[in-house]
């Protein structure tokens, strides 16, 4: 009976009984696969359409089976202007995994992160973000933890809040992107408008 590969990173599980006076060689394979879980890797890329492996989507036994998909941490730079938004295709769609990507490429190219046709993720040049692909299928769907972030108690004690177009308001109030609207929803005076908006808008 031959080995089985774990369905998201192709840890391979020798049969019982098999691999004899070899099998070291598969734990030590399987151990690189490991060390890469907790690991950064800075990946070049040379053009706007790129494919980020997770697995073998038909792994070897007895082989080393690692992949740049492996890294949970990935800086992605280039060598020069691509000239476009960079689509990143996270492959296989059935593997999943999460991920830290840092976007450092030049001239202000984004990144698509895709890994199916249920919804992508972009990762806006010059920042960190992180994402998860569900391993869905031909529908699988990369979400940026960003995007829908809630806390109940979120502090900020340093720097500043930018890029906001609105803010939104618990008791119901319909946010605090106008004068009206901060005066009303935030229950400032006027002469606390400017802070207000300034809060709101970024």
């Amino acid at each position: 009976m031959p080995s089985v590969f774990t369905t998201n990173f192709a840890i391979e599980q020798p049969a019982t009984g098999e691999q004899s006076g070899t099998w070291g060689t598969t734990t030590n394979y399987n151990f690189d696969i490991f060390d890469r879980l907790a690991g950064f890797k800075s990946v070049t890329l040379s053009s706007t359409s790129s494919t980020l492996t997770i697995r073998p989507s038909s792994p070897s036994q007895g082989s080393s089976n690692v992949e740049d998909g492996m890294f949970r941490a990935i800086k992605y730079v280039d060598g020069g202007d691509l000239g476009g938004t960079v689509t990143l295709t996270v492959g296989p769609n059935t593997s999943a995994a999460f991920f830290l990507f840092q976007n450092a490429l030049s001239g202000g190219r984004d990144i698509t992160v895709t890994q199916g046709s249920g919804g992508n993720a972009t990762i806006v040049n010059g920042q960190t973000a992180i994402v998860y692909c569900d391993g869905a299928g031909a529908g699988a769907v990369v979400y940026s933890l960003g995007d829908n972030l809630a806390m109940s108690n979120a502090k900020i004690t340093g720097g500043s809040v930018t890029g906001i177009t609105d803010l939104a308001v618990a008791d119901g109030g319909t946010g605090a992107s106008t004068v009206s609207g901060a005066q009303t929803n935030l229950q400032v005076d006027p002469a606390g408008t400017a802070v207000a908006l300034a809060i709101a808008l970024g």
